[in-house]
């Protein structure tokens, strides 16, 4: 089989009803050199998974044991022929230059393991709202020390060798397995920016995480002590200073929405609750959590009365 330049890799344990027009964004492509591998994760309706697959003239799907996300993208990654590896979600949509637009920018950096774009959320309905993420001028180190927020996986490419080399995504991470595999890249590659919208992340009902912010950022705040384990090896003394800036920054955000989630409970009278994020606010970051209570109070203060 003749190897393509990109492998398009998609994990999925269901058939979406977003599947087809996922698919058809791919297919839509004006880079036509790529090949696609789905990681048929457990899902309940096999033979469904592959008739809508069959969509796509070429593609090959994998039979996966319904592990964790990072599993199957891993594997998918291992059977990877492409020179670059990029993930397609079974509900998200890609602009029709999206690999045409990586490949070029990827062509132009020989030395870069990634590439990456801004990405804007769409509806139920494919109605496109808010950027998720842009993409602008920030440096490497400004992603490292946390001034700017990481590129979501799903707007990112890969040259394959490089995500190999720093290992691909650690199964052992329920949260945050993209954000860890990103500061890995930045420590050891580079990431250039391509700061059009590429992407279009689908926010539905059954991808919207029903966990608190201040569990994400403790199970944020686990991987980044990995981080400071590896860059405290790090030949760039400069790594280490990053990685703790991030880690500073990590604070100042669960500080702040621990002030949220507190004011929330006091509101429906949980007190003691209230108590405990008012507490775990000024621990993590006093100053930030004495801002973020003026700020909440008062924008309440000078809403208008209802009548």
């Amino acid at each position: 089989m003749v190897a393509r330049r990109v492998t398009v890799v998609m994990s999925t344990n269901r058939v979406s009803p977003y599947l087809p027009e996922a698919l058809q964004s791919l297919k839509d492509q004006s880079f036509p050199d790529w090949e696609l591998i789905v990681m048929d994760n457990g899902s309940p309706d096999p033979d469904g998974v592959r008739d809508a697959v069959s969509a796509v003239p070429g593609a090959e799907v994998v039979a996966e044991a319904g592990h964790g996300v990072s599993i199957p993208l891993n594997h998918g990654a291992a059977l990877a022929r492409g020179e670059f590896l990029t993930f397609l979600d079974d509900d998200d949509v890609w602009l029709p230059d999206r690999l045409e637009r990586f490949v070029t920018a990827l062509d132009a950096a020989p030395d870069a393991g990634a590439a990456y774009s801004s990405v804007d959320f769409i509806d139920s309905r494919g109605q496109r709202g808010e950027p998720l993420f842009v993409a602008a001028g920030e440096t490497r180190r400004d992603l490292l020390a946390g001034r700017y927020p990481f590129p979501n996986v799903v707007s990112v490419m890969y040259r394959r060798t490089d995500f190999l080399r720093v290992g691909g995504f650690n199964p052992a991470l329920h949260y945050a397995e993209d954000t860890d595999l990103t500061f890995r890249m930045l420590q050891y590659s580079r990431m250039v920016a391509v700061p059009e919208v590429l992407t279009l992340y689908r926010r539905h009902e059954q991808n919207v995480t029903r966990v608190l912010p201040t569990e994400l950022h403790d199970a944020s705040r686990r991987m980044i002590g990995m981080q400071l384990w590896g860059a405290e090896h790090h030949p760039d003394p400069g790594v280490l200073e990053d990685v703790r800036a991030n880690l500073d920054a990590l604070d100042a955000r669960d500080s702040a929405d621990s002030v949220g989630v507190g004011l929330d409970r006091l509101r429906r009278g949980q007190v003691v609750g209230a108590g405990r994020m008012f507490t775990r606010a000024v621990r993590l970051d006093a100053p930030v959590a004495v801002r973020e209570v003026t700020r909440r109070v008062g924008n309440r203060l000078r809403r208008p009365a209802a009548s």
